[in-house]
């Protein structure tokens, strides 16, 4: 009986190990567009080989992101696309990103930006350029945010 238990919990304590998980994190999710600022909640979950971000918007559920995160193979998923990792990177002050884009390249090609501790920092497509910030910022800085990061993925790299 006791190895029973003994077994029971080394099981449970296994699974919640390889498990991490932040919740209700604030995100603000700035458009490039018309200056529009949307408040989401950002819940990260890892499972195995994959980490798991949930941008979740409390008023529209059909503007939440779901992303995933390969660990091992460094691509990330979303609901209908597949995204590989390009050379190009951003750099903040703290952080590097690393620049992701779709599988099957088409005129309208998709960009993300993103940093598997920090999660999304922009979404680029054409008409629909976001960037996911864990602090308010003043309409100047967010500009001058994606002029960095479109002078990034459009940096040709000679070598």
């Amino acid at each position: 009986m006791k190895s029973i238990k003994f077994c029971l919990i080394l099981v449970v304590c296994i699974i919640f190990s390889c498990q991490s998980e932040q919740n209700n994190i604030s995100v603000f999710r700035y458009s490039l567009q018309n200056d529009s600022i949307q408040k989401l909640k950002l819940n990260t979950n890892k499972i195995a080989d994959l980490q798991i971000f949930k941008y979740q918007d409390s008023q529209d559920a059909i503007k939440s992101i779901d992303l995933k995160y390969n660990l091992n193979r460094d691509f990330l998923i979303t609901d209908m696309d597949t995204f590989l990792v390009q050379e190009n990177t951003y750099k903040s002050k703290s952080l590097e990103f690393k620049m992701y884009q779709t599988k099957k390249v088409t005129s309208h090609n998709r960009t993300l930006v993103f940093n598997e501790n920090y999660g999304l920092l922009a979404s680029l497509a054409v008409g629909a350029d976001f960037i996911f910030l864990k602090d308010s910022l003043a309409n100047k800085d967010r500009n001058i945010i994606f002029k960095e990061i479109f002078l990034n993925l459009n940096k040709v790299n000679i070598d």
